[in-house]
């Protein structure tokens, strides 16, 4: 049935903060309205402006009443969904019907997928177009928004309506020159886009007792560090002010910044030197400004009725993977040793009885609940909560792709070996050697460097390893797999031959490099490219240009990046996982299981009791493109995400 094209676009205001509280909550708060809606039908239809205290159109209340005639598009359309059903409609059509999936189509997703851009402007900067958002309109629409320190909103002059209007005019504009500028996604695409935006409305359950009561040690605590902090540093500034990198140099002089890698540096100095209140500031500083025990104040904030909404944002990566949202989930920390050890069930459903008992003995009570912000998630009534990981799937993947075969079972001492020049009979288990080489392992397949190596095991574990040792880490991994190194310099010399209109093969026909079948209006001149994976799916590069400091491409966000084999190897290898990973949310859906997140390589998901081996099992089944890769996981079943 043929779906005509209905484009909409909506501004708001309310005195709820859409960037704390997110789309859910924004929308279902009562002071939340529309103050302009501009729409268009097909690709020649003209714009046309409903605005706040206007009675609503024919043509509007048609598409309200009869939406299934239609394909509703929006960029990022599950805010506009939102706004739709819960404020315009119920404001203006009481008696609304709620659009089906199907007739919905979010025109960001497409400009993700294809890597044109995630907002409008870059999308339209990508693709070549002379039009991009109205900054004066702009200006006003972020003026119309917001309230006063009583609550109440400002009111617009004739003047600034009509530029307000054409702000929404040209929003939509673009959306629509947009939309058709690119192809439309594929089904399993568009199956795992709906599963995403299904997955965001649906929500996650949250320990709310054990979540109020981690928060008010947050707010209890981290005053008294602030004010320690002052009291360290005499007041001369404050703990989160940009001034305080200007006393940190008194005593850390080779600091550039106060980002937390340079933070990550100053903790681990050990000179003498260094006065004790010097650190201890520091120490202040670097707990009561964390961004994980930031994401228990933005649970709080997004918080509506014990669930957490909108975790992923579909295709936000370039390897296709997804971005977390709001709580960014996927930044979570990993509980780590400390003064006050978990040394109790975490798989209980009263958690938060124990971490009140707890509280009073507590040395270090910032760490302890950043130990637990992992614990925050629940199943529903009557459900269990199931955690599935494939194991080390993107160097299985790099290892297929390569002809290697199956990695080795002693793995990171079979690499340690290999660094230290030893047996591998004298690598222990909990050894520094392990250590090193599982870092190695796990971090060289992409081209990094000694440098960056150094970084990552000191980011990962706070170990400061010697020059001499990152240098030899990286060319014993270099040596030991030169498929891997082969490997990027076959994916760069793929991607120049590509520049001159050839099609290269790679990985015995697993991996094609070659100019973008669909011809996207860019720049004079662009040359645009594309890799397909092994499954089928296609990673795309616009604008791609070969100088004298080799390969670049517009990567849809403003700026030009470097492309190089080890990213190029990264992208495919990241890219083939997700391939994996896409088609098992399919089974376990179909199998009964409610998926309720994606965190890295991991799968969370919710069913009765007593499902884990069939869990993994699922997960573990090879596609049809890959039926010899070794694909394993582990898992576990319990009241909680326990990882």
């Amino acid at each position: 049935m043929y779906k005509q094209e209905f484009f909409f676009d909506f501004e708001t205001r309310s005195r709820s903060d859409l960037r704390k509280t997110g789309a859910v909550r924004y929308a279902t708060d009562e002071s939340t309205e529309v103050t302009l809606l501009t729409w268009c039908f097909g690709r020649t239809g003209s714009i046309k402006v409903w605005r706040l205290g206007w009675p609503v159109p024919s043509e509007l209340y048609e598409v309200a009443m009869h939406p299934e005639k239609y394909n509703m598009i929006a960029h990022n359309v599950l805010f506009d969904y939102m706004i739709w059903t819960q404020v315009w409609g119920k404001k203006n059509i009481p008696d609304l019907i709620h659009p089906k999936i199907e007739n919905l189509t979010d025109n960001m997703a497409l400009t993700c997928h294809f890597r044109v851009g995630g907002s409008l402007d870059n999308a339209a900067k990508t693709l070549g177009l002379p039009i991009t958002k109205d900054k004066t309109g702009r200006r006003i629409m972020l003026k119309q928004c917001k309230p006063d320190r009583h609550g109440n909103f400002p009111e617009l002059t004739s003047e600034e309506w009509g530029k307000f209007e054409y702000y929404g005019i040209i929003d939509t504009k673009l959306l629509r020159e947009i939309y058709y500028m690119c192809p439309r996604l594929s089904e399993a695409e568009r199956f795992i886009w709906e599963w995403t935006f299904r997955r965001n409305l649906r929500g996650i359950r949250l320990d709310m007792p054990l979540l109020e009561e981690m928060n008010d040690i947050l707010q209890t605590e981290r005053p008294k560090l602030v004010k320690e902090f002052d009291h360290l540093v005499g007041g001369k500034c404050k703990i989160n002010s940009p001034f305080a990198k200007g006393w940190f140099q008194q005593y850390y002089p080779w600091i550039q910044n106060m980002q937390a890698d340079t933070i990550r540096e100053m903790l681990a100095d050990s000179r003498p030197e260094i006065p004790d209140f010097a650190r201890r500031a520091l120490e202040c500083k670097a707990m009561a400004g964390s961004t994980s025990l930031a994401k228990l104040e933005t649970a709080i904030a997004r918080n509506y009725q014990g669930r957490i909404y909108e975790v992923l944002a579909y295709h936000y990566a370039h390897t296709k993977r997804w971005a977390g949202r709001g709580l960014q989930v996927q930044n979570f920390p990993r509980p780590v040793k400390g003064k006050d050890q978990i040394d109790f069930d975490l798989n209980v459903n009263d958690l938060a009885s124990i971490v009140k008992a707890r509280r009073p003995g507590l040395q270090d009570p910032l760490g302890f609940i950043k130990n637990l912000l992992r614990r925050i998630f629940i199943p529903d009534q009557g459900t269990k909560f199931y955690c599935g990981d494939w194991s080390k799937i993107e160097p299985t993947v790099l290892f297929w792709l390569t002809g290697m075969g199956r990695i080795p079972k002693l793995w990171y001492e079979d690499m340690a070996s290999t660094i230290y020049s030893v047996d591998i009979s004298t690598i222990g288990k909990e050894s520094i050697e392990r250590h090193i080489g599982k870092e190695a392992a796990l971090s060289c397949g992409y081209g990094s460097g000694w440098v960056g190596f150094q970084k990552g095991v000191f980011k990962k574990s706070g170990m400061n390893i010697e020059d001499d040792l990152a240098k030899r880490a990286v060319y014993a991994y270099r040596n030991k797999y030169h498929q891997v190194t082969q490997f990027w310099r076959e994916l760069e010399l793929g991607m120049k031959m590509a520049l001159n209109g050839t099609v290269t093969k790679l990985c015995d026909g697993k991996v094609y490099i070659m100019p973008m079948a669909h011809k996207f209006r860019g720049k004079f001149g662009a040359k645009n490219l594309q890799i397909r994976l092994p499954s089928g799916g296609l990673l795309f590069y616009h604008d791609v240009r070969l100088d004298s400091d080799g390969l670049t491409f517009d990567s849809g966000d403003g700026f030009r990046k470097k492309l190089y084999g080890g990213l190029l190897c990264e992208h495919v290898v990241s890219a083939t996982a997700r391939e994996i990973l896409v088609p098992a949310v399919w089974r376990l859906e179909k199998a009964g299981f409610d998926v309720l997140n994606l965190v890295h390589d991991e799968i969370h998901a919710q069913a009765e009791s007593g499902r884990e081996a069939e869990f993994l099992n699922i997960m573990c089944v090879n596609p049809s493109w890959c039926p010899d890769m070794a694909i394993t996981a582990d898992g576990e079943e319990g009241f909680r995400w326990l990882k």
